[in-house]
C-alpha cells in the first residue's frame, strides 16, 4: 500500500498534505496557534496541495494522446501544466516574502522588503503579459527576481535576529524553521529551474538529477515545516512549557 502511494502520488505530495494536516490540527486544537501569520500559513499549505492536485492533470492524461481529447483540441496551450505552476510560483514567492516580512520589526527594513515585493509583482505580471512564457515554460524572470526577493527578506530577518535578544529563543520560533527550509529550497531549486529551459528533455542525466534534487528539496522544505509545527506547538505543550515564554505564535 505504501509503495503504491509513493509511486502514484509521490513522497513530496504526501509531505505537503501532512504539513497541511499538521497545521490544521494545530489551528483547531491549540488556541495559541490562532495568530494571523499561522492562519495564512495554513491557507497557503492547503493552496499548495490544491495546486499540486490541479497540476497533476498532465501526468494523469499522459498515457493518452492529448490531441485526441476534445478539450485540448480547443485549448492546445493547456496541454502543458506550466500555467498552473506559473500562477503558484507567484503565490509562493509572495507568501514566503510576506510571512518572513511579518517577523521584521524595524520600519526601514520592512519598507525596503515591501518595495521589493511590489517590484517583483509588477515585473512578473508584465513578463506574462508581454511574452508567451505563461503557457510554454517556467518564467525565468519570476524565478530569478523571486530568489532575490526571498534572499533580501531573509537577510533582513536574520540580521534583526542576530542584533537582538530574539536569538535566545530561536529554537522555539516556527518562522525560523520555515526560513531555513525556504532558504535551502530556493537556493537548490533556482539554478535547476533556470537551466532547465536550455536542456533538452532527452538529456537523461540532467532530467534524472533535476527530479532527484527537486524531490529532496521538497522533502526538506515540508519536512522542516512539519517538524517546526510539531516542536513549537505540540512538543512544547506536552512539556508543559508556557507559550508566553517561548514566542512561537508568529
Amino acid at each position: 500500500m505504501i509503495e503504491i502511494l509513493l509511486t502514484n502520488i509521490g513522497l513530496p505530495r504526501i509531505l505537503e498534505f501532512v504539513a497541511a494536516l499538521a497545521a490544521t490540527f494545530s489551528y483547531i486544537f491549540i488556541k495559541e496557534s490562532k495568530s494571523k501569520t499561522f492562519k495564512y500559513l495554513l491557507i497557503f499549505l492547503w493552496t499548495t496541495v490544491i495546486f499540486e492536485f490541479i497540476g497533476s492533470y498532465a501526468r494523469l492524461v499522459e498515457p493518452y494522446c492529448f490531441e485526441d481529447i476534445e478539450f485540448f483540441k480547443k485549448y492546445p496551450l493547456l496541454i502543458k501544466n506550466y500555467w498552473v505552476f506559473n500562477i503558484y510560483s507567484i503565490i509562493a514567492y509572495n507568501f514566503y516574502a510576506w510571512y518572513l516580512l511579518e517577523q521584521v520589526e524595524i520600519k526601514r527594513h520592512r519598507l525596503v522588503s515591501l518595495y521589493m515585493i511590489i517590484v517583483f509583482n509588477l515585473l512578473t505580471v508584465l513578463n506574462f503579459l508581454l511574452t508567451d512564457i505563461f503557457f510554454k515554460g517556467y518564467s525565468q524572470l519570476t524565478i530569478l527576481i523571486g530568489l532575490i526577493l526571498i534572499v533580501i527578506v531573509l537577510c533582513t530577518y536574520y540580521y534583526e535576529i542576530l542584533k537582538s535578544d530574539r536569538i535566545l529563543n530561536i529554537s522555539y520560533k516556527l518562522p525560523f524553521y520555515i526560513s531555513v527550509g525556504v532558504l535551502l529550497y530556493f537556493i537548490s531549486v533556482t539554478p535547476l529551474m533556470l537551466s532547465s529551459q536550455y536542456i533538452n528533455k532527452e538529456e537523461i542525466v540532467f532530467t534524472t538529477y533535476y527530479r532527484l534534487i527537486l524531490s529532496y528539496a521538497n522533502y526538506f522544505l515540508y519536512g522542516i515545516i512539519i517538524f517546526g509545527i510539531v516542536k513549537c506547538y505540540w512538543f512544547n505543550k506536552s512539556q508543559n512549557k508556557k507559550f508566553s515564554l517561548s514566542p512561537t505564535l508568529l
